[in-house]
């Protein structure tokens, strides 16, 4: 449990500096854009690279991968729905391509890089079950999400497209070519010199600082968490904490996984909005606010939900 609980301060010590530095006006919204900007351009795909470079193909190519699908799926597609039906209902137009990508992201994409791996340590014992729902995320949801904010963003401000420039999109993003880089490493099992490694190693520890620090300043800098979007918000924080892991655990005993195996789903769909999810949002500039809330929230209210699923799967097991 201190594993997990040191996990939790680290993240919230790192937010809080952000929030400091925003209060003290050593840093405003142009700082807290830059950060972001950092993340994603130089950060994160070396992160990206690093991390499925190192990723247990074993662990990542198995049965419990098709689980963690499925529960991505109806929580993305639940938050889709109701959107779509709410904005019917109300006889206003539906939200855009980039609000709901944002939002889809919110529901379904979880903090697996800084938060998976305490969590998968103190749980399971075993920080390699983080490498599915890692995959997962940053081979499928990540070039998918990202190609279509970049078709999106390109549409609102009139940047010249064509079909060869849309279809190319997911091999231009930065974290898309960390990922493909990665992954083609693990799989043909070369390592790279050292001074390769080390390079990107260092660039890599700089984007969860990063990310987390522009987290803190727009908290600091925006309205209240939870005051803007209240009803989006809240959908999103059921579909997220409950939904998502209450999804994983039924699949997993309908595919008749152990309990080993069903415990690691479960935890990992509970874990928290990824701080991604706030970069991709202010490198778009669509939902930020959303996007902000619902980490927050997410992240304060995980500790207890982790917690009680992992209790619950040892007692019905």
């Amino acid at each position: 449990m201190l594993d997990v609980l040191r996990g939790f301060t680290t993240i919230w010590v790192v937010i809080g500096v952000g929030v400091l530095v925003a209060h003290l006006g050593l840093f405003g919204g142009d700082a807290q854009r830059m950060l972001s900007r950092f993340a994603f351009f130089i950060g994160l795909p070396p992160l990206m690279a690093v991390t499925m470079y190192r990723a247990d193909l074993e662990r990542i190519f198995s049965v419990n991968v098709l689980v963690s699908i499925g529960a991505i799926l109806v929580s993305s597609g639940l938050y889709l729905g109701s959107c779509l039906l709410r904005a019917r209902l109300a006889g206003r137009a539906r939200p855009g391509p980039s609000h709901l990508i944002i939002g889809t992201f919110c529901s379904a994409y979880v903090n697996a890089n800084n938060m998976g791996a305490p969590i998968a340590a103190y749980v399971m014992k075993d920080t390699s079950w983080v490498a599915p729902v890692l995959m997962i995320q940053v081979i499928v949801l990540q070039p998918l999400g990202l190609s279509l904010l970049d078709a999106d963003n390109a549409r609102r401000t009139g940047a010249r497209t064509s079909v060869l420039r849309n279809l190319s999109i997911p091999f231009r993003n930065p974290m898309t070519i960390g990922v493909l880089t990665g992954l083609a490493l693990n799989l043909l099992d070369w390592t790279p010199p050292a001074l390769v490694v080390g390079t990107l190693d260092l660039l890599a520890g700089t984007a969860v600082p990063s990310m987390l620090i522009a987290f803190g300043i727009s908290l600091r800098l925006g309205s209240p968490p939870g005051r803007e979007n209240k009803g989006e918000t809240a959908l999103i924080c059921v579909l997220k904490l409950v939904v998502q892991p209450v999804t994983a655990w039924v699949l997993a005993l309908l595919a008749g996984l152990d309990l080993t195996t069903t415990l690691a789903v479960v935890v990992m769909a509970g874990l928290p909005t990824a701080q991604n999810v706030f970069v991709f949002s202010s490198r778009y500039d669509t939902n930020v606010s959303l996007a902000r809330d619902v980490i927050f929230i997410t992240t304060v209210c995980s500790i207890p939900t982790i917690t009680g699923y992992a209790a619950l799967v040892h007692a019905l097991a």
